[in-house]
């Protein structure tokens, strides 16, 4: 004998955006759940575990996210899910198992590809202040009105960056302790910044600064760059880091 078990966590984060091949549904193959586990709770004896939506799309606990108690979830047919969603975990439990352990006769569903859409290109602003008619002149990234002994640390910040950025994207092996090993980062640099010549400089996460890493290169055409964390990083999508100098 035994006994049907349900639990419900909530779609907090969305992945990136696809248009599924096979019927041009926006959809999306990675969310980010919470509410279904505590903080201290060990995420690797419910990695693989399957899980549903409201609409019975599929899909599998890949790792924790962060470390506070969410986790990532692959659908590999895509879902339509959106932020706010309930997520369902759910499972038998026999009665004489020892172990109590978890069992599920849910399979994942064939995988149903699609390509990535494109996020709209944000327009850029104009930097500089004006007060009474006088233009605050930013010229490669070096205020106009800084004094000419802090003019050496402002160079080494890039064009359009004060040094922080935001982390758009985790990606890259999945290591032992459920962090990824590569975030890609936006706000550091501009278009026109040639990151090669930043590669190797040090990045630190700001809400977890134990999280170290270094400028791995440019990713895309839009300033974006991958920063390399060996060790891994748990910071959430939407978290900032800082380029020391």
């Amino acid at each position: 004998t035994y006994t049907k078990k349900e639990k419900v966590g909530t779609v907090c984060r969305l992945g990136d955006p696809f248009r599924r091949s096979d019927d041009n549904k926006v959809v999306r193959y990675e969310v980010f759940g919470t509410d279904l586990f505590k903080k201290e709770t060990n995420m690797s004896q419910f990695v693989g575990l399957v899980m549903e939506t409201d609409r019975g799309e599929i899909g599998s606990i890949q790792s924790s996210f962060g470390t506070s108690g969410k986790f990532r979830v692959n659908f590999p047919a895509g879902t339509e899910a959106k932020e706010g969603d309930p997520l369902y975990l759910r499972f038998k439990r026999y009665a004489n198992d020892p172990k109590k352990a978890i069992h599920q006769d849910q399979s994942l569903p064939r995988a149903r590809p699609g390509y990535r859409i494109d996020p709209p290109a944000k327009k850029k602003k104009v930097r500089g202040k004006i007060s009474n008619g006088n233009a605050n002149v930013v010229e490669n990234g070096v205020d106009s009105k800084t004094p000419k002994g802090d003019r050496k640390a402002s160079a080494n910040i890039p064009n359009g960056s004060n040094g922080v950025g935001e982390i758009v994207k985790t990606k890259g092996d999945i290591l032992q302790n459920g962090k990824r090993t590569v975030a890609i980062v936006s706000g550091l640099f501009s278009m026109e910044d040639d990151i090669s010549k930043h590669k190797g400089r040090k990045v630190i996460s700001i809400t977890t600064p134990e999280e170290e890493g270094v400028i791995d290169g440019s990713f895309g055409k839009v300033g974006k760059c991958k920063v390399l964390f060996r060790d891994g990083i748990s910071a959430d999508v939407g978290s900032h880091v800082k380029m020391l100098s």
